[in-house]
């Protein structure tokens, strides 16, 4: 069932270009980190299983900063949710120039991820609101948009690294330079503003299980005392609950009944999370296996550019397929390709071989986000739509989260072929889901035939 829009001023597709533009940076937080990673190990003394927190942090502050804020443009107006979003940004960017500990670092990085956060639930939700008319185009050029960053990511990583690797993991806050050309469009939907206030108990409770379950798959990669484990656990299940019973109690907080009781918004969560886990594994995993290889990170970053842009490219044809064929099989045959790809990386560890399985989980990522949100975008009521929409996202990025960590897990004592074979699990269970993800009867599908009709023809759709 489609959900229509409520009544909005028209919006170009052109939107899409300055969204990505705003969405963009928080993709450095993962690909540009990775490749700072081995260079931000030594200067901060510590060993590689342990540093992937750098980039797993930013994985759980970027998604329930996407939750909180995604739910906050629902209540607020947008231009309130950047003003945070970009204090957070900056603050985070200061921790990480001044720290010289991985604690400090970690907590810089969290800041800057839930900066970041605020910054993609704003674009995803500016995107998600647009008139039906125009959403596939807007959409279609934000994912466009989020693959080049993607392909940039690792080159602007070695960059910075030639200043430091501290720069290179303050990249996201490149956010804050883009809202000049987002600020009109931010303005001309603030009277859209919902009434009430934010639900900040169910965001503390989600927050707190989320984290928990994070922290408690960390414990498997470093060493970490029982009771310490046990006390872990007992937090973890404690907020699990009280999160359950809060929700409960207040159906239009910070999880609206609405929301998470619909089957699209979990079927979609669950996909998007599988996509994400082999992406965070595979540009935590690539660029240390290149750098094992004998390449520096400059030449990484160079690698992996030209097969980042391809990825683009296949994620824009993944988009025309679906004028022809229906987009949910056209998305399980993208994650079947992802994990397809990982697999063979562990079975041969050659550089193309590496560039091509990083180019294919570009491509899938970019095609998943676009698809997913606008499938849940066509479900959801307006007033409810940026909350789904960024809580879907915190399904994803915490998919992402627990796909580097299973990468680190396995990669210590059983190699990179190991932990490659264990993290094909991730895109292989999102194609099982997306092919039975029944875009038609949700109202996602004509919409992406739409655009890919157009991108067919060629017409341009500004």
């Amino acid at each position: 069932m489609t959900i229509p829009d409520a009544p909005t001023a028209p919006a170009s597709t052109a939107a899409g270009w300055r969204l990505g533009l705003l969405y963009g940076p928080a993709i450095y937080g993962v690909s540009a980190a990775a490749v700072a990673l081995p260079a931000a190990t030594q200067g901060l003394r510590t060993d590689a299983t342990t540093a992937v927190w750098i980039l797993a942090i930013h994985a759980l502050g970027l998604g329930v900063g996407a939750a909180v804020a995604g739910r906050a443009t629902d209540i607020w107006r947008p231009r309130s949710v950047i003003g945070v979003g970009t204090a957070l940004l900056v603050t985070g960017a200061v921790l990480c120039a001044i720290a010289s500990a991985l604690a400090v670092v970690v907590v810089g990085r969290g800041l800057l991820a839930a900066g970041s956060g605020a910054m993609t639930a704003t674009a995803l939700a500016l995107a998600a609101g647009t008139p039906a008319s125009t959403r596939p185009g807007v959409l279609a050029r934000l994912g466009t948009l989020m693959a080049m960053f993607s392909a940039t990511a690792p080159l602007a990583g070695a960059l910075a690294l030639m200043a430091s690797w501290r720069v290179a993991l303050m990249l996201p806050a490149l956010s804050v330079a883009a809202l000049p050309a987002c600020w009109t469009l931010i303005r001309s939907r603030s009277h859209q503003g919902g009434v009430g206030s934010l639900d900040w108990a169910g965001a503390f409770l989600l927050a707190l299980a989320v984290g928990g379950l994070l922290l408690t798959a960390e414990s498997a990669t470093v060493e970490v005392a029982r009771p310490a484990v046990l006390a872990l656990v007992v937090i973890t299940c404690a907020a699990g609950s009280l999160l359950a019973v809060h929700s409960k109690r207040h159906p239009t907080g910070f999880l609206p009944a609405a929301v998470v009781h619909h089957r699209v918004f979990w079927h979609c969560g669950l996909v998007g999370a599988g996509v994400y886990g082999g992406l965070f594994a595979a540009v935590y995993a690539v660029p240390n296996a290149l750098v094992r290889l004998g390449h520096s990170a400059g030449t990484v970053g160079v690698l992996l550019l030209p097969g980042a842009i391809v990825g683009a490219v296949l994620a824009r044809l993944a988009t025309a397929a679906c004028g022809r064929l229906p987009p949910n099989k056209v998305l399980a045959a993208v994650a079947a390709l992802f994990s397809a790809a990982i697999l063979l990386a562990a079975a041969d560890r050659r550089p193309a071989i590496l560039v091509g399985t990083a180019t294919v989980g570009f491509a899938a990522f970019a095609f998943a986000q676009m698809t997913l949100t606008a499938t849940l975008s066509a479900c959801i009521a307006v007033d409810a739509r940026g909350g789904a929409v960024g809580i879907m996202n915190l399904l994803f990025f915490f998919g992402g989260a627990l796909g580097s960590m299973t990468c680190a897990v396995f990669w210590n004592p059983s190699g990179l072929p190991a932990a490659f074979a264990a993290t094909t699990v991730f895109p292989a269970t999102a194609a099982i889901a997306a092919w039975h993800l029944s875009l038609a009867r949700m109202g996602g599908a004509q919409i992406l035939r739409d655009e890919g009709q157009t991108g067919v023809s060629g017409e341009a759709v500004e």
